[in-house]
């Protein structure tokens, strides 16, 4: 169930938001700083993706989420 938000933890999330609106406008209009961040999101998605396979095998886990 979610929290109920105080009138100024809604404030503060929506200038939040809206400068994170900015900032996606201003990188999707930039070709080569696009780029770069695909191929961040990618290494760090790969990264992501390396460190679960750890966790599942100290887990005792297979692929899939099954336990061996």
């Amino acid at each position: 169930m979610a929290t109920k938000m105080s009138k100024q933890d809604l404030q503060w999330q929506a200038e939040s938001d809206a400068g994170t609106m900015a900032r996606y406008q201003e990188i999707i209009n930039d070709k080569a700083r696009m780029n770069r961040a695909i191929k961040e999101a990618r290494r760090q998605a790969s990264d992501m993706e390396k460190r679960a396979n750890v966790m599942k095998s100290a887990a005792g886990l297979k692929s899939g989420g099954r336990k061996k």
